[in-house]
């Protein structure tokens, strides 16, 4: 009975998936499916400046005494861009949950994002695996 829904899921998923080179994949981490690649990448509201100027306006790092200002810190989160455009789950390498100030503050800036314009693949919208990494 497990086996049968469980292919029957799957083939569900495959019947839903754009035709040609796109390839939904399982991310094994945030346990959805989910584009690496798609023909189209997904875009902030006013492009790749405004996505900037979003992060700068609203990454705020406390003061820690203990680190000499300044420092520099790195942050490589991952987090999906669904078919509507909305961030979801959100992870920090090979793990769900922040680790360092820095990440715990860019995991609060990205909950904060407005709608993207979504991931495209064959002109269908796909949920998308999007890498944003983050230097000080």
């Amino acid at each position: 009975m497990l086996f049968s829904l469980l292919f029957w899921y799957l083939s569900a998923k495959a019947d839903t998936l754009p035709q040609g080179a796109c390839k939904l994949e399982k991310d094994k981490i945030l346990d959805e499916w989910v584009m690496r690649e798609p023909e189209v990448e997904p875009v902030f509201p006013g492009g790749l400046d405004s996505l900037v100027m979003f992060l700068s306006r609203n990454l705020h790092i406390p003061y820690r005494e203990d680190i000499e200002q300044p420092y520099y810190a790195s942050s490589f989160p991952s987090f999906i861009i669904d078919t509507s455009g909305r961030v979801s789950k959100i992870r920090f390498g090979d793990h769900i949950h922040a680790f360092s100030v820095l990440d715990s503050a860019v995991q609060h800036v990205i909950v904060k994002m407005p709608v993207w314009k979504p991931g495209r693949c064959n002109g269908v919208a796909v949920p998308v695996l999007y890498t944003l990494p983050v230097r000080l």
